[in-house]
């Protein structure tokens, strides 16, 4: 017989994910500072191209954990009961894919080719990217523990 989670056992899972995520996202800044620091890059440099592929490699990893694992789990237990927050994050979603792809651009480019003449504007322009995400991120994180204020439990007086 499988005992039903009751609503601390929720929030404390929530928080959980939370933290991992946000955990994951300043490893990935990190990474993104360290790369973005070099001011020329050279394909003759290795410690260049090296440090490029551990940076998209990161931010896969990242994304992944963000759609196969944090959404679905999101999903699956029905955070967002009321209407208007369901709604919030359907919009969020989208825009959260959006840059997901524009993301996955990125990669995909710079594994496809060792010419990293464009690598610093194309960096600029991901920053900015990220940026915009990790804001659309917080507004659902922001929403996430608003749903979990509303599922903890009160306690009688």
């Amino acid at each position: 017989m499988d005992k039903k989670p009751t609503k601390s056992d929720l929030c404390q899972r929530i928080d959980g994910i939370v933290e991992h995520w946000l955990e994951q996202r300043r490893a990935l800044l990190a990474e993104y500072g360290n790369l973005a620091n070099i001011k020329t890059f050279s394909a003759e440099k290795t410690l260049h191209g090296t440090s490029l592929e551990e940076f998209c490699q990161s931010m896969i990893d990242y994304l992944s954990l963000i759609h196969f694992e944090i959404f679905e789990q999101l999903s699956q237990d029905n955070w967002f009961t009321n209407p208007e927050g369901h709604q919030q994050t359907h919009s969020l979603f989208d825009g959260i894919q959006f840059s997901t792809d524009t993301l996955l651009d990125f990669n995909d480019k710079y594994l496809a080719i060792d010419d990293l003449e464009s690598l610093t504007e194309d960096l600029s322009s991901l920053g900015e990217e990220m940026a915009q995400r990790f804001e659309l991120e917080d507004k659902l994180i922001a929403i996430l523990r608003r749903s979990r204020l509303e599922k903890t439990p009160t306690v009688p007086r």
